[in-house]
């Protein structure tokens, strides 16, 4: 009986035991693990998550930049500018107003010289140039003596006027002594008649050379002193218009040939745009319509005038007809052969929310402007309708009174690219 009892105690004691050494085994596994400490990344998506409603990506807003809540679920990401921000770019505004806006057109154009405005100074006798007066660039009054030419072909006539008018005085005299004789009847009528006919070959002879030597350029008053002081006269070319010596050709010394261009002389104070319009506009365009025009030079400045000439035919080969305006060339800025572009008036006047075209911004596919809110510049996409040179009619995008930046807005939206760089895009997070 007892050693029944002994053996189920040894059979308890033994699974004690055992239960004892099993425990032992896996307290000692579990502290010869190594525990894994999370990595930094995730620490810091732990913060994230637990600082979202702090700022996106756990990250502050970099200088500058600053997000306005535009709509419902819509956000737009503005800049702000420190005083030596904006006076550093240039930066100035215009307010978005009602205006009355044309309908134009744009063609593109070269600057050429009227033609009416155009003169050559040439000699019509063979000579030796004997002074020049006048020099390349100077401008220059209608009948202001700009050459000074010796010709033997005109000395010549000079001379035979000068004789023509001796025998003329010697013909005077004997006509009145022959006149007084026949009334005497001391010389028959007919030696009256024969010298009254000599007189009236002299003066046909003087008629003849006085027209030669004005055809050849000797003024009136030049002819009218070589017939009075008999004294031989020196050619003087003159300007034939008003306006800038553009090219000259000669120098002291030089023989000159008839008919060879000495000097060229424009007025530039009238200039013409010949410009190229398609087809499809010639039902727009007539004779007298304003047009405003504009080069790469000088951008700011507006030159106006009006379509002088719209030719009959058409090139064959562009398709289009050539145009030409009359533009009053203030100050002289316009210069012959420089490129313009041309804005013809072709509709009324309508009044519309406008904008200049300056203020535009053409990138991403799009057209936009930046608006000042607040203090802060936000980028506003537009809806644009029609434009001119000057302004452009606004859909959608702004309302009457806001301001957009004009001058200085290329930089600013480069600082607003840098702002995107660091933050979500439009439409993003809001805060």
């Amino acid at each position: 009986m007892h050693n029944v009892v002994d053996g189920q105690s040894m059979m308890q004691v033994g699974r004690r035991v055992g239960i004892a050494l099993l425990a032992f085994v896996v307290v000692a596994g579990g502290c010869g693990k190594q525990e894994t400490a999370p990595a930094p990344h995730e620490t810091g998506k732990a913060e994230q998550r637990d600082g979202r409603d702090e700022h996106p990506h756990g990250q502050a807003p970099p200088d500058g930049e600053h997000r306005e809540t535009v709509g419902a679920g819509e956000a737009s990401v503005g800049v702000r500018l420190t005083t030596e921000e904006r006076e550093n770019i240039g930066l100035r505004t215009e307010v978005a107003q009602l205006r009355p806006i044309e309908d134009v057109r744009k063609l593109n154009g070269i600057v050429r010289p009227h033609p009416d405005r155009v003169a050559q100074v040439t000699s019509r006798v063979p000579g030796i140039v004997l002074s020049v007066h006048a020099p390349l660039g100077a401008w220059v009054r209608r009948g202001d003596d700009l050459l000074d030419v010796k010709s033997v072909e005109l000395e010549r006539l000079e001379l035979s006027l000068i004789q023509a008018e001796n025998r003329l005085a010697l013909t005077k005299m004997d006509l009145e002594r022959t006149r007084a004789l026949v009334e005497r009847e001391i010389v028959a009528r007919k030696e009256l008649l024969k010298i009254e006919h000599q007189h009236r070959e002299i003066l046909n002879e003087i008629e003849s050379l006085t027209r030669q030597l004005n055809f050849l350029g000797l003024p009136q008053q030049a002819i009218a002193r070589i017939r009075g002081e008999q004294m031989m006269a020196t050619l003087h070319l003159p300007a034939p218009i008003s306006g800038t010596i553009v090219e000259r050709s000669v120098v002291i010394g030089q023989a000159i040939e008839p008919n060879i261009a000495l000097m060229r002389i424009i007025d530039a104070s009238i200039m013409l745009v010949e410009g190229e319009a398609f087809e499809d506009m010639l039902p727009m365009l007539q004779l007298g319509q304003k047009v405003r025009v504009t080069i790469a030079a000088y951008p700011d400045e507006v030159f106006e005038g009006k379509i002088s000439f719209i030719s009959p035919t058409v090139n064959p080969t562009k398709r289009t007809i050539p145009v030409w305006a009359e533009v009053v060339n203030r100050r002289g800025l316009l210069k012959q052969d420089l490129f313009a572009q041309v804005y013809v008036i072709v509709g009324g006047q309508r009044e519309s929310l406008t904008i200049p075209v300056e203020t535009l911004i053409s990138a991403e596919g799009s057209e936009f402007a930046f608006v000042e809110r607040g203090g802060v510049y936000l980028r506003a996409d537009l809806e644009l309708g029609s434009r001119n040179d000057r302004f452009a009619e606004v859909k959608r995008g702004l309302v009457a009174g806001d301001r957009v930046v004009t001058d200085g807005s290329r930089q600013l939206y480069a600082k607003w690219l840098a702002t995107q760089g660091s933050g979500p895009t439009l439409g993003g997070h809001t805060h």
